[in-house]
């Protein structure tokens, strides 16, 4: 063998080497998890490695949803811990400070406002706390736009509660059951009760404007009569000295 032939076995080693290199399998890197490993294909098995991330994902995902709907459930739930279990199960209970001294008060149930009110209350949520609230803010509206009795009664003079009750006895003696309620309704106004003052005195030919015989606000013998029956002159038990001082001063009117 001569010198060029060596020369040329010599150079084709290398090319050997680098062969035997390419064959070997290349090894699984520790970031990369063995069942997302093609060993025989010494790499990574992407088809397997986006199957388990989608996988994973998905569960990550309905884990969010069921964590958001058991908040939400637990913030509703606890937002209405104080609703009444129905509408009807709401009572307004008036503030004292409300209703001024002497008043009578009470709301009724049936008021179609009032049952309309409380179907959305409970609809949103109201508490009871919260439902009384807003039915005092309607109730104090209601209160302002009623008139002052007393500012009414001084329209009257100081035979105010004589001539009310004057006006009361002949409504309720001379008119029907509904029309005494519309008169009672608006017995409050000092107007009013004027305009009824000169109405009995055209059907009954009662005196109400005064004169040297009788003051205004004086009873007729019919209604001394009338109030003669009632238990606060006739009942020992209910016995009023001022109802009766003044059935007594009506009698002694009409004998002047």
């Amino acid at each position: 063998m001569n010198d060029d032939s060596a020369g040329a076995v010599e150079a084709e080693a290398p090319a050997e080497a680098t062969e035997e290199v390419n064959t070997e399998t290349a090894s699984r890197p520790e970031y990369v998890p063995e069942k997302y490993w093609n060993a025989e294909r010494g790499e990574t098995d992407i088809e397997k490695l986006s199957k388990g991330y989608n996988e994973i994902a998905s569960a990550f995902g309905k884990k969010n949803e069921d964590l958001e709907a058991e908040i939400t459930k637990k913030l509703e739930t606890n937002r209405r811990k104080d609703v009444p279990e129905t509408a009807a199960d709401y009572v307004f209970e008036p503030n004292p400070e409300l209703i001024p001294e002497g008043a009578k008060f009470e709301m009724d149930k049936e008021n179609a406002q009032l049952k309309e009110f409380g179907e959305l209350a409970h609809e949103i949520g109201l508490s009871p706390e919260q439902y009384n609230k807003v039915v005092s803010l309607y109730v104090a509206n209601e209160m302002a736009m009623m008139p002052d009795k007393k500012a009414e009664a001084a329209k009257l003079g100081e035979n105010a509660q004589a001539r009310i009750e004057r006006v009361d006895m002949w409504s309720k003696a001379n008119l029907s059951e509904n029309a005494y309620t519309a008169v009672v309704g608006q017995a409050t106004s000092g107007e009013f009760i004027m305009a009824m003052e000169e109405l009995i005195d055209k059907t009954s030919g009662a005196t109400l404007d005064g004169g040297d015989e009788k003051k205004q606000g004086a009873l007729t013998l019919e209604e001394l009569q009338t109030m003669q029956k009632d238990p606060r002159y006739r009942d020992p038990r209910h016995r009023e000295d001022a109802y009766v001082k003044r059935v007594e001063a009506g009698f002694a009117a009409l004998t002047q």
